[in-house]
């Protein structure tokens, strides 16, 4: 999550009645992006209890990656870049590519048994295990883990992005590991499918 700020204005756009935006903020007033760490931290997995009793699965799905981060700045520019260098390339040859290229910070990615997208993310260590790259929730200690779901919004950041590098339609389908909710034994993967391209 980027922030507060951002969903708010997120739940608005995706006309969420006022009944439900109200029990996601009881008991938190206005947050903003200098509110603590731990505080965001139990107000975003509070939030996303809410979404997921009240609001459809594809409705938080499609908010939590429109609060996707990091979608300007460098990495863009280097997603362009690539995207524009490499547009006569194969989808599959620009996947090597962008694999073998660390400073994209786009993690590496393959094409599974069924054509889908596979992206392994950036993963970061604390000692053996692997640890969230959100800045919203890494490192907050907390006894239940944090919903999967919660994952859409950093999905919807690699969505952002390897669409552009691929110059492709993409449609996140699975998150199919997260740090949050195996304790740390596997890093986050997510899979996507292709919407309406020949690969």
């Amino acid at each position: 999550m980027p922030s507060p700020e951002k969903f708010r204005e997120t739940l608005d756009e995706f006309e969420v009645k006022k009944e439900i935006i109200d029990e996601i903020y009881c008991g938190f007033g206005m947050l903003s992006s200098k509110t603590s760490k731990k505080i965001k931290s139990t107000f975003f997995r509070h939030a996303l209890e809410v979404m997921n009793e009240k609001l459809p699965s594809e409705t938080v799905q499609e908010i939590l990656e429109s609060n996707a981060c990091c979608k300007s700045g460098a990495r863009l520019k280097n997603a362009k870049e690539f995207a524009r260098i490499h547009a006569k390339l194969s989808i599959s040859d620009r996947l090597k590519l962008i694999s073998a290229r660390p400073y994209l910070n786009m993690g590496s990615a393959e094409l599974d048994e069924n054509g889908h997208l596979v992206v392994h993310a950036v993963a970061y260590h604390s000692g053996e295990k692997f640890e969230c790259a959100c800045p919203t929730v890494s490192k907050v200690k907390r006894d239940d883990p944090i919903p999967r779901e919660y994952c859409y919004c950093c999905g919807g950041h690699f969505k952002f992005h390897y669409e552009i590098m691929l110059d492709a339609k993409l449609k996140l389908v699975e998150i199919m590991s997260s740090p949050h909710d195996t304790d740390g034994e596997k890093p986050c993967a997510f899979r996507y499918e292709f919407i309406g391209k020949e690969r």
